[in-house]
């Protein structure tokens, strides 16, 4: 009798965890982040804040339909409990060549020159370090027959803030390999201006305060905050037009002069835009802009996108003005805490902002072409022996 029990407890038991049980699955390109879409969104309003940007759908969205040659190269790789999205992990695929060695086929995450920040998105309840673990044992295991072959997982642009970033460095095992990209630079806004630029020199104060005055011999200066969504595709063209003065419009490397960029640009306006979580600053001397920055809100941040100046106008340092303004903006907005630089440009030292590492993760594939690749990978990296 007694054994009996035991074995329909056991049953039970077995029963329940199969119901609890995280499962993963694939959904590939345009049509299937359409699938994917309004699941996804609903996963992320779950939270008590609207999340970072670069884990957003429409973000994934305006790269699928404007930046990639083939939508079917990007996937998302999807946790599910019980129906319900858990989370969501966007990989391209790509080849690249090792000196002689067959081309290596990589998953990475899916960055760009304009987007160089990537994450996992994650439903607010979840811990990544288990969902982690359950989702890497699935891509070197089962989800290698729903995937196409690959030899190394490259998660790049993973800022240090993210909890996947947490998760990657707190398991990093044999087959991982991390090491620092380059930072991205913030100010916390969560105060007074003072506090913000608290640690900037009174020399940059003072070199502002007289570039402001030059400015104001020429014109009328001012600041605007566009966030209206029918005045956003006006601002969005004053953006564009300062984006491809100078050297830019003259090798053709500007924005306007690419028809994906720009169209990347205008869908991340319309769709951010619905939700007033997109505004363009524009700075004007007299009628012209003069400098501008197409910004993109969530997660309490003020992100950078891309900042664009007059060159003509150089001497009065129209990219620091702007800047100064936005910063007052961000500490007078009480739902926002953090201005991200996105990056960290070089002139940027100049307002001391603070500096989150960006990294990333190389994860070799569980099979004899991922060991050798490890290997050659050790080898490359070793240090030098002194002597």
């Amino acid at each position: 009798m007694n054994a009996l029990a035991d074995h329909i407890a056991l049953q039970k038991f077995h029963a329940v965890q199969e119901i609890g049980a995280t499962s993963f699955r694939l959904e590939r390109g345009l049509h299937g982040w359409m699938r994917l879409q309004s699941r996804w969104q609903a996963m992320l309003l779950g939270g008590t804040q609207t999340d970072c940007v670069f884990r957003q759908p429409v973000w994934h969205g305006a790269r699928l339909r404007h930046l990639c040659n083939d939508p079917d190269e990007l996937f998302f790789v999807c946790a599910e409990r019980q129906g319900r999205l858990l989370a969501v992990l966007p990989l391209a695929l790509s080849q690249r060549a090792v000196g002689r060695m067959t081309a290596i086929r990589e998953l990475r995450t899916p960055v760009h020159a304009h987007q160089l920040l990537c994450d996992i998105a994650l439903a607010p309840d979840q811990d990544i370090h288990r969902l982690w673990t359950q989702m890497r044992a699935w891509l070197q295991g089962a989800g290698a027959r729903q995937l196409p072959a690959w030899d190394l997982l490259r998660i790049d642009g993973v800022p240090g803030v993210s909890a996947l970033d947490r998760a990657l460095c707190a398991q990093a095992g044999t087959h991982q390999h991390t090491q620092l990209l380059r930072h991205s630079a913030w100010l916390d806004c969560s105060g007074t201006v003072d506090q913000a630029l608290e640690r900037v020199s009174r020399s940059h104060h003072g070199n502002v305060r007289r570039l402001q005055r030059r400015a104001m011999s020429r014109g009328a200066l001012r600041f605007e905050v566009v966030s209206d969504p029918a005045a956003l595709p006006q601002a969005l063209s004053h953006f564009l037009q300062v984006e491809s003065s100078g050297w830019k419009g003259e090798r053709g490397t500007a924005i306007a002069a690419c028809e994906g960029l720009s169209g990347f640009y205008r869908t991340l306006a319309e769709q951010f835009g619905r939700h007033r979580s997109c505004r363009i600053h524009l700075l004007w001397l007299d009628d012209r802009v003069i400098a501008a920055q197409f910004v993109l809100l969530g997660a309490r941040t003020m992100n950078l996108v891309k900042i664009a100046y007059l060159e003509e106008e150089s001497d009065i340092a129209p990219g620091h003005l702007i800047m100064r303004e936005a910063i007052e903006a961000a500490c007078a907005d009480p739902g926002i805490d953090r201005l991200s630089f996105v990056s960290s440009p070089s002139w940027a030292h100049l307002w001391k902002p603070l500096q989150e590492p960006v990294r990333q993760h190389l994860i070799f594939r569980d099979s004899l072409r991922g060991w050798l690749l490890h290997r050659l990978h050790e080898h490359r990296h070793q240090p030098v022996q002194a002597g």
